[in-house]
Order: C-alpha cells, then sequence, then structure tokens
C-alpha cells in the first residue's frame, strides 16, 4: 500500500472510500442504524452518493421491529420518504428514552360547531386533521358532516393559493369513530377512512377517499347488509366483516377494491374453520396482516388466535354464490384459560390484553412457521403520579398514552404542564420487562381549575404529533358535553 508521509516519519494510507468497492459499503450500511448511516454520509461525497441507493433504506426498513408491520405502505413508498420516516422514528425513540419528554413546538386552536363530536383523527402523516360531526344548523337533515383541514399552524404560506379545509355534508348518518376506526393508508398510499352506520336493520360501510392535494372528501364505496354482523376489519385495499349462521358457522365476506376504489375486484363468502368450543359465542375481532408473504386474515377471541390465507390463488375459487371454506394456516391457543381483557388490536403487529394486573403483547410470527410461532412480550408500567391511571388512552404498536385523572378542581401541587403520561414499548421478546411511564412536560395547556375535561385524542407515529382534546364548560357546575366549547392542542415530539 503506497502513500503520503506525515511529519511524524509515519505512511498515511491513501485507502478512501472510493477506493473500496461500493458493495463493501453497502453491507458496512446494512449493519448500522438509519441515524448512523446519515452520520456516515456526511463524511464525503462517495458515501452520500451510496446512502442515495433505494435498497440501502429498503433494507434498513425490513429490519425494523414495527414500521414495515405496522405501515406496509412504506414497503413501495419512495426512498426520500422511507429515510425521512426511519430517522423520524429514531429520533422519536431518543426522545421518549428520557425522564420526561418535552415537545420541541406545541400549538393549541379553538373548535366549535353546532352539532356534536363523533371523532377527530390524523391523516397518516401528522399535517392533516378529519372530524366527524353531526350539526342540524349546517345540515338540516341531521347527517353527518366529514371536514378535512390543516391546523391552523400547519397552514401553508399566504401566497399558496390551496385551500386549507374541505367539509363534505353527507347524505349519511355515520357513527362516531370506534378504536379501529379512522384513516389509514392504502396499498397504493392514498388516504382512506372508514365509515359506518345502522339504520333500520341495514348495516352500512363506506370507504370514504381523503385527498390532501386538491384537497377533497369523496365517497367511493357502499357495501351494505342486513346480517347481524359480529365484527369488521379495513386494511390496504381489503374490507371484511363476519357473522354466525344459525347452524353456528363462521361466515365471512371478504372484499377487496380495486385501483381508484369505486367497485370491488374481489368480493368472496368463505367460511372459516374454527377450532372446536370457538364457534362465534365469544366476542371476536378481526385483523388483516398485508406484510408478509401472503395476506392473512386473523380471527382473535379471548381464547384463540388463528390465522387464514386471503391470497389472490385461494379467493379466486370463492364468490358471494360460491361460498369457499379457509383453512387455518396458524392457530394459538392460549396456555391459560384466557389471554384476559383484549385491550387493543394493532393492524400487522400485535394484540394487547391485561391478564392478572399485567399488560402482554402477543405478536403472532404466522410466516415463520418453522419457530414457536409468537412472541410474548409483558410489561408492568408503574404509575408515576397518584392520579395515575390503570388503562391507557392511546395505544400504538410503540408509543402508549395516559391521561391522568384529577377530581373536578386541579389539585394545586398539579401544575397544567403535566397532564399526560407516556411510554415507550423495546423490541418484543418473550421476557417480562418493567417500564417506568415519563410526563410530557409541555406549556400550551393553561387551563381553570375545576373546568377542563380532556383527553388524549389521537396520536401520529409517521409525524410524532399527538393531539389533546380538552373542553372548557360555559356552566361552572355543570359538566355537560353538549354545552362546551372544544379547544385542541398539537404536541410535536420532533
Amino acid at each position: 500500500m503506497t502513500g503520503s508521509y506525515g511529519n511524524d516519519g509515519r505512511q498515511k494510507s491513501s485507502v478512501g472510500p472510493v477506493k473500496l468497492v461500493a458493495d463493501v459499503w453497502f453491507i458496512i450500511m446494512s449493519l448500522l442504524s438509519p441515524s448512523d448511516i446519515v452520520h456516515l454520509s456526511h463524511t464525503c461525497k462517495a458515501l452520500f452518493e451510496y446512502s442515495r441507493f433505494h435498497h440501502v433504506w429498503q433494507s434498513a426498513l425490513a429490519k425494523h421491529h414495527f414500521l414495515s408491520k405496522s405501515y406496509p405502505h412504506l414497503r413501495h413508498a419512495p426512498t426520500s420518504i422511507i429515510r425521512r420516516q426511519l430517522i423520524t422514528t429514531t429520533r422519536l425513540d431518543v426522545a421518549f428514552s428520557k425522564c420526561t419528554l418535552r415537545p420541541t413546538r406545541s400549538y393549541s386552536f379553538p373548535l366549535e360547531f353546532p352539532g356534536v363530536f363523533q371523532g377527530m383523527k390524523f391523516i397518516p402523516g401528522g399535517d392533516w386533521l378529519v372530524l366527524l360531526f353531526h350539526s342540524r344548523t349546517l345540515n338540516p337533515a341531521r347527517h353527518s358532516n366529514i371536514c378535512l383541514f390543516k391546523p391552523p399552524r400547519m397552514e401553508s404560506s399566504a401566497t399558496d393559493a390551496t385551500p386549507t379545509s374541505v367539509t363534505l355534508q353527507s347524505e349519511w348518518c355515520w357513527l362516531h369513530f370506534g378504536s379501529r376506526d379512522g384513516p389509514y393508508k392504502s396499498s397504493r398510499g392514498d388516504d382512506l377512512m372508514l365509515l359506518r352506520t345502522f339504520v333500520k336493520n341495514k348495516r352500512t360501510f363506506a370507504i370514504c377517499h381523503l385527498d390532501t392535494k386538491t384537497p377533497s372528501v369523496k365517497i367511493t364505496f357502499m357495501a351494505h347488509t342486513t346480517i347481524r354482523t359480529r365484527n369488521y376489519v379495513v386494511a390496504g385495499d381489503y374490507l371484511v366483516y363476519g357473522w354466525i349462521t344459525d347452524d353456528r358457522k363462521h361466515m365471512l365476506r371478504i372484499m377487496k377494491l380495486n385501483d381508484d376504489y369505486t367497485k370491488l375486484e374481489k368480493d368472496v363468502i368463505a367460511e372459516i374453520d374454527c377450532p372446536p368450543g370457538n364457534d362465534g359465542r365469544l366476542m371476536v375481532r378481526y385483523d388483516l396482516r398485508l406484510s408478509g408473504k401472503q395476506p392473512r386474515l386473523m380471527l382473535i377471541s379471548t381464547r384463540l388466535m388463528a390465522a387464514y390465507d386471503i391470497s389472490d390463488d385461494t379467493l379466486s375459487s370463492g364468490s358471494r354464490s360460491l361460498p369457499l371454506k379457509l383453512p387455518t394456516v396458524w392457530t394459538y391457543l392460549p396456555e391459560d384459560i384466557s389471554f384476559g381483557r383484549i385491550l387493543h388490536v394493532f393492524h400487522e403487529s400485535a394484540i394487547v390484553t391485561f391478564y392478572e394486573g399485567k399488560v402482554r403483547f402477543v405478536y403472532p410470527e404466522i410466516d415463520n412457521l418453522g419457530s414457536d410461532g409468537k412472541t410474548i412480550a409483558t410489561y408492568q408500567f408503574s404509575p408515576s403520579t397518584p392520579y395515575s391511571v390503570k388503562y391507557p388512552a392511546i395505544l400504538t404498536s410503540q408509543r402508549i398514552f395516559w391521561p391522568l385523572r384529577f377530581p373536578r378542581s386541579l389539585p394545586a401541587s398539579v401544575g397544567s404542564k403535566h397532564l399526560i403520561e407516556a411510554a415507550m414499548l423495546p423490541a418484543p421478546s418473550n421476557e417480562e420487562r418493567h417500564i417506568d411511564r415519563i410526563l410530557i412536560d409541555h406549556d400550551e395547556l393553561s387551563p381553570d381549575q375545576g373546568s377542563l375535561m380532556y383527553d388524549a385524542q389521537d396520536w401520529d407515529e409517521l409525524s410524532g404529533k399527538l393531539c389533546i382534546r380538552y373542553v372548557k364548560s360555559r356552566y361552572p357546575h355543570e359538566f355537560s358535553w353538549r354545552k362546551t366549547s372544544w379547544r385542541f392542542t398539537i404536541l410535536d415530539m420532533v
């Protein structure tokens, strides 16, 4: 090896990044974390160019323990979006690892309308919000209004002519957002939302397309049924609901939307093979796992977790008039009597149960059939204040949020800066972990004592934003939800 000599007489190596084969650097980058890849790319121009290759960030996304599963649309996203998301998630992990979490910025805005609040959710990405409400003044038929808007602090500049809000006066009266409702990403990265209603023994499911570029709100597809459905699930391009027949058969209607979400590419009735004792008498939930080798439908109850193949090859032999039978490809029965109380079911990731005072996350490993097929992570969360609550308000695959519950009059020893607790979950492993809650420190909320009702409304992992809703009663001695003024605070963690 040749090179120049330094002042100390030692020979300097002339081997730099450009002297090594690019494949060597790609192997090195595959072993680094997203933040290390960014730091390495800042060392020289050659490494900066290497770090811009798509497969570098695609490999980092595939190794991440929850992003590729919880947000499968990222697998088909451009390199810049994958890179930005991995860096954002890494920064969130660093922020949540501290004793106190302080947002980088926060802003509040009022929201007053003559109607009934039905729910508000982030559009994935955190730049837009969607509001569902009933208003007899705006909609005399008492049907629902769907408003897509940007919060005031997130609006574009005055020179930008793009509108920052649009409202659809629907012809239907939709139900409020459930724990698994709200906006989600399709397989093509479009923003969709599921709407539900029940009128005169007829249940209706609708797909609403939320276009933030125009912006516009449009209901593109509706499905009706008079069957008493047990539950439903929507993810990607799929919409599924199930029911139990008189002879105790568990049936499903599996619908797959076409490219513009206006028609059905697949519409199949199927019977699923349930083990004995799980014929539908228990409360059931469904989940869709679309990030694996084959799309799977999961059946979840307090005594069973089972997966079924719903790939195009399997569904091609069935139709609405010719039901098919879906065999079980993966099954897990609890070692105890039951899983316990089911707190939440995550798309793609896990189910969360509360059993014997502990929170358990059950992560199915459906595609890895050679292993035991699951990972059970048990957590104990220690309360940080006397006002800590047991059950969280927001559960995601990585973050948990609890609102503190106070008496009607806010204690003088408690500042309004600390109203929310949070925790970050480590990578799943088959062991019990003790996790401390952290307090979110913010100055935006300054409520008057005795006039506050608040809650953690929604969390957007893609942007690291938390939305807090709180209301101030117009009458000091009457805490009526109908006679309140709404105010929302958005906390940006990174």
